[in-house]
């Protein structure tokens, strides 16, 4: 097959794929032009079509991990059955009145929201599961003082990693270095400082 048409070729399909991304592009501007116009009145950001409410998930576990040391027995099995739950698994159980639309919204964000909140959703899990285990390890234990000291550490830490997902619910995402990962304790020194408006 002579040269030129081998170019000829590669060409037709480049600009056929142009028009693909373009026709997804516009379909997901439509979408998220749809979502946001139902969002008056409910929880669900306008902006990143995410919600807060989410939150709770990790939120009750962290009060709970401020209560434990005065009370390890009793709170003891509450904290041996958390799981984590993705967003959508979480809204799909949860009463959430608008939870169709969160789950939508969450399908639908903009790439470089969801790609954050992900992140640091992971991050905060990861933090979580630990946590947890050693938590149930001071208290098969015995180990009071040792329980009473790691969750005084560790709370303040849980609820800078919920402040940096609740600012990016919000319309903001952490600063990051494109070449290296900042690590989880890194990215909740100071969570307030951390965070860089998305939108102007």
């Amino acid at each position: 097959m002579p040269k030129t048409q081998v170019q000829l070729r590669v060409v037709a399909s480049n600009d056929h794929l142009s028009a693909r991304e373009r026709l997804a592009r516009s379909f997901r501007n439509t979408m998220m032009e749809h979502l946001r116009a139902h969002t008056e009145g409910t929880n669900v950001n306008p902006n990143t079509l995410l919600t807060t409410d989410y939150l709770n998930h990790f939120s009750e576990i962290i009060m709970l991990l401020e209560l434990v040391p005065s009370a390890p027995s009793q709170f003891a099995a509450e904290l041996a059955e958390w799981e984590h739950e993705s967003y959508e698994e979480h809204f799909t159980h949860s009463g959430f009145r608008d939870k169709e639309l969160a789950i939508v919204g969450y399908r639908n964000a903009p790439e470089e929201v969801r790609r954050a909140f992900d992140s640091s959703v992971a991050d905060l899990e990861q933090e979580m599961v630990l946590l947890l285990k050693q938590v149930q390890d001071r208290i098969a234990e015995g180990d009071a003082s040792g329980l009473s000291e790691l969750c005084s550490e560790s709370v303040p830490r849980l609820q800078g990693l919920v402040g940096v997902i609740s600012g990016i619910v919000n319309g903001e995402v952490p600063e990051t270095d494109d070449e290296e990962q900042a690590t989880s304790a890194e990215k909740t020194t100071d969570a307030q400082s951390a965070v860089d408006a998305l939108f102007d």
